[in-house]
């Protein structure tokens, strides 16, 4: 299995965020830095892959924005079989909790 960690709390904006992601996730150059494509390259993972996604409250990053991006993995995560989230935050990982 595939394991990736993901800090959220070293990228400052949205536009960093995405970088890191593309840059980590290893992601083809096309990737669209948005949230539609970030659930494309998450549904398309055809690895068995465990994610673990760390954010506390250094980041910059808005939250509406932090819980945009977490529920895209979420939602990816329902959809995609060979896909494991792990939030750092205990009721982030729990299936109603991010209020957007």
């Amino acid at each position: 299995m595939k394991k990736i960690l993901l800090d959220l709390n070293l990228v400052k904006n949205r536009e960093q965020l995405h970088d890191y992601l593309a840059l980590t996730m290893e992601f083809p150059e096309y990737y669209g830095r948005n949230l539609d494509a970030l659930y494309d390259m998450l549904t398309d993972i055809t690895e068995d892959t465990c994610i673990g996604i760390f954010c506390g409250e250094r980041t910059d990053i808005p939250v509406v924005h932090v819980n945009r991006v977490k529920k895209v993995f979420k939602d990816a995560e329902q959809d995609n079989k060979h896909l494991c989230v792990i939030f750092s935050e205990l009721e982030d990982n729990y299936e109603d909790s991010l209020d957007i």
